[in-house]
């Protein structure tokens, strides 16, 4: 089974992490973009995820898509979710390729 991190653990992360949050169980970053890079993003951050075995909730907003991570087999936030959330940075600042 994945280990559930511990608050102290989330809060550490989350200093070390761009513009993610918290909320509940969930690790949560809106990004805003124009809706012709909907597409790409979502494949980008799809092919990370898939890398790790970890699968992140991806919703369109009215301002651009929201990343949600968390690891139900946890019941929370594991390391797989800090992992794919740095990835998702990489992604975003243009430091990673896409493996797709």
């Amino acid at each position: 089974m994945t280990e559930r991190l511990t608050d102290a653990d989330i809060e550490t992360a989350l200093a070390a992490l761009q513009s993610w949050r918290r909320d509940g169980d969930a690790l949560i970053k809106d990004v805003p973009i124009t809706d012709d890079n909907f597409g790409w993003l979502s494949e980008a951050v799809t092919n990370e995820a898939e890398t790790l075995g970890h699968h992140p909730d991806i919703q369109r907003t009215a301002d651009g898509v929201r990343f949600s991570l968390t690891t139900h087999e946890a019941g929370g936030v594991s390391p797989r979710d800090v992992e794919l959330a740095a990835r998702i940075d990489q992604i975003l600042s243009g430091g990673a390729r896409d493996r797709g």
